[in-house]
């Protein structure tokens, strides 16, 4: 027996109906979020390329390091600098054949503020200050990417080779909790910034594990992540606003499951156990003039350790390398010097 007319007709209209609503709710979502300001995603890209090809590398442990030689580095198309990195993966910091003896070192440690990206190597504040302490060796661990974690396990592979300085001067920004918790948000940018910044970077960061402090059960532990594993978009993220939208809200609620600071401040107190274990004098500069800075170091300075506030305005072009970069250029790292030094030998 054939069926009804009718009951054809209105299955036929149920589908349509399911099909209307797939239809009309995600295109009626789009639009909305048009209208209120959302976009697809667009990663601000950040263009690095250096001759020779490959200054930096990756790194089984650090997630990324120095690639020993000289390179002429172009940042955005505009701005050009050149560095020098020694055979122990270290920018150089004219090193002083004088300052042999273990209290006469100075180890600088951070992210690419240390480094001085965008900077030749004797405008770099750690370069300044082993000018103005020629009695001091002074070396410049830092490394474009490193957050607090990368320096704890810097010195505590310094320490285990005897490698001992007399002074470890660890420079803190605000946004290095981001990369002390391996947030979603940083691993985006970390993740796509390399990506796009040129295909030789691309090719070389296969064999990085970048490590990142977490809590589990209670128990502070530094983790790693693949390179491969660090960030995925979801599909059709750089054509929808929707897509990026729900995206966001996921990376974001993840954050909120993160102590951040908490992860941060374990690492400071970490560190200045292991310090006090090797008598090495802990000093922590603040590069950033944000009230967050200022409250960690307060609050570092409670627990005894050394603090200095050198920041400069660092939203003002007087101090950035505008306008291709907006790290510190020459005047703040001279800044930065002045105030170290001052600090050292008042």
């Amino acid at each position: 027996m054939s069926k009804h007319p009718l009951i054809h007709y209105l299955k036929i209209s149920k589908a349509a109906y399911v099909f209307y609503l797939a239809l009309i709710i995600p295109t009626g979502l789009e639009m909305g979020l048009r209208i209120l300001g959302y976009r697809p995603f667009r990663q601000v890209d950040y263009h690095i390329e250096s001759s020779p090809p490959n200054c930096l590398i990756a790194h089984p442990t650090l997630g990324f390091a120095l690639q020993p030689g000289d390179f002429e580095v172009t940042i955005n198309k505009g701005l050009k600098y050149t560095v020098s990195h020694g055979r122990d993966s270290l920018r150089v910091s004219d090193y002083s054949t004088v300052g042999e003896m273990e209290e006469d070192s100075i180890y600088f440690f951070g992210c690419s503020y240390t480094y001085g990206m965008g900077v030749d190597d004797s405008l770099v504040f750690p370069y300044l200050v082993s000018r103005n302490l020629p009695n001091s060796l002074v070396k410049n661990f830092g490394v474009p990417g490193y957050g607090t974690v990368q320096t704890l396990l810097q010195l505590e592979k310094l320490i285990t080779a005897g490698e001992i300085p007399g002074i470890a001067i660890i420079n803190y920004a605000d946004f290095h909790d981001e990369r002390n918790s391996l947030t979603a948000l940083y691993r985006r940018d970390l993740y796509m910034g390399y990506q796009r910044s040129n295909s030789s970077v691309r090719q070389s960061m296969g064999g990085s594990q970048v490590p990142f402090l977490t809590k589990k059960e209670d128990e502070f532990m530094i983790d790693f992540c693949s390179w491969d594993e660090l960030y995925d978009h979801w599909t059709f993220r750089e054509t929808f606003a929707l897509v990026n939208f729900f995206q966001d809200w996921d990376d974001r609620n993840q954050m909120r499951t993160i102590d951040k600071d908490g992860n941060t401040r374990h690492l400071f107190s970490v560190i200045k156990n292991l310090c006090e274990q090797a008598s090495i004098r802990l000093i922590v500069t603040g590069l950033t003039p944000s009230e967050h800075t200022k409250r960690l170091l307060a609050d570092l300075k409670k627990q005894k350790i050394e603090v200095l506030d050198m920041s400069v305005d660092l939203a003002s072009d007087r101090y950035r390398n505008a306008p291709y970069d907006d790290h510190p250029n020459q005047l703040a790292h001279a800044i930065f010097a002045q105030k170290i030094t001052s600090y050292l030998v008042p």
